[in-house]
């Protein structure tokens, strides 16, 4: 049985917050972060995005088929090709697009295939209505407005996606229109004027979808981000950087109520600095800070690899934690802890010209709920005492 929490608060990168809180300030003008904070938008953003795009596409599909009955209106001589188009042709297109979306784990190319889908369903009824005899086609090619709102409003395509888009969909628009005829020239180019124009509009709306999306996510991860903080600075002793006493009866209490329901075997080790108190008084309380963390460091690493917690028990002690431990594991990890501690080679001369300081441990263990976490932490205690007792820089086991 693994631990049931995390080893540590997962270390924020300082710079991360600082980022966004920059970007946030900017206003968010340009439509890309910093290469480190672009990855993780794109990584946060991508099943939401691909749950939004799938079912605006589901969506867009069926309004495509409505639009048969444009096409028995407006192009009564050519239905039957328009019809198997949209219905043989495009609509199962969507379908594999979407498919394929499903797939993707490059935002880009998710993307890419939402654009790719809008222009080729555009294409299709504008080739056809160039073999078209219909008086309406003036009418009919207004259509494509609705293709044009749906791919950058709908969709919401980011504007270099949408900006190629719009694109191949305006050159559709102007080429199959001069090539089908029916207007003349100057009714073509105020046709294209009409077009132009809304491409544009329809660029700046998906320039301030974008921005306004990207700015929500800046608001989001940095609300994210603080609570990280906040959980971080209420559960981490300050100086050591080790779980402190509150989070400790937080992880026991809900270790002993999970234990309830599944009978756990729990080890506890509990260690202590030697002749901390006088390595204090000799060197200061800088100098002993500044060996307080090199051993907390020291001892997290190798709790760590071995899937325990530590926490700052009061003082120089330290409790550490370890669930659904093996008989032999806690025994040798507390050992890989005092090796540990004595390889750091840190003098304390004032006990003699080659003493180093070093840690005694004493290790509980037993099967939660059967005994309780007091009675276990107090048997480590009582061990500790044995380990000083016994000559300090060893290991006793209640």
């Amino acid at each position: 049985m693994s631990t049931p929490v995390p080893d540590r608060p997962c270390p924020q990168d300082p710079g991360l917050l600082e980022a966004v809180e920059r970007r946030m300030v900017s206003g968010g003008a340009a439509l890309r972060f910093d290469d480190e904070l672009e990855r993780r938008y794109e990584a946060d953003t991508q099943k939401r995005r691909l749950r939004f795009l799938t079912s605006v596409g589901i969506g867009g599909a069926c309004v495509y088929n409505v639009f048969l009955l444009s096409d028995w209106l407006a192009l009564h001589d050519m239905f039957a090709y328009v019809a198997l188009g949209r219905v043989g042709l495009i609509t199962p297109m969507i379908v594999l697009l979407l498919l394929l979306s499903q797939r993707l784990s490059a935002r880009w190319a998710l993307e890419a295939v939402a654009a790719t889908g809008t222009v080729l369903a555009s294409l299709m009824p504008l080739l056809v209505m160039i073999h078209s005899e219909s008086p309406y086609r003036l009418h009919y090619q207004l259509g494509m407005l609705l293709l044009m709102v749906y791919c950058t409003v709908i969709q919401q395509l980011p504007v270099r996606y949408a900006s190629l888009a719009l694109g191949c969909m305006l050159t559709i628009q102007l080429v199959t229109t001069w090539i089908a005829g029916f207007m003349d020239v100057v009714t073509w180019q105020a046709n294209a004027m009409l077009y132009f124009s809304t491409a544009v509009l329809l660029l700046m709306a998906s320039y301030f979808l974008e921005r306004g999306s990207r700015l929500s996510y800046l608001f989001a991860l940095r609300g994210r981000l603080l609570q990280e903080q906040l959980t971080e600075m209420a559960r981490t002793d300050p100086l050591t950087r080790l779980f402190n006493r509150r989070y400790q009866g937080e992880v026991i209490a809900s270790t002993w109520e999970q234990a309830l329901r599944t009978p756990t075997r729990v080890a506890v080790i509990l260690l202590d600095i030697d002749h901390f108190k006088t390595y204090n008084d000799s060197y200061g309380h800088m100098q002993g800070d500044t060996c307080l963390k090199l051993l907390s460091h020291t001892i997290h690493h190798a709790a760590q690899e071995a899937g325990a917690l530590t926490f700052r028990f009061g003082g120089e002690e330290m409790l550490i934690l370890m669930v659904g431990a093996q008989a032999n594991q806690a025994r040798d990890l507390a050992e890989i802890i005092r090796a540990a501690v004595h390889e750091l080679n840190v003098p304390h001369p004032v006990l003699g010209h080659q003493a180093r300081v070093s840690i005694s441990l004493g290790l509980a263990e037993g099967v939660a709920p059967f005994i309780s976490a007091g009675a276990l932490i107090g048997s480590a205690d009582t061990a500790l005492y044995a380990a000083k007792g016994a000559g300090r820089n060893c290991l006793r086991c209640a």
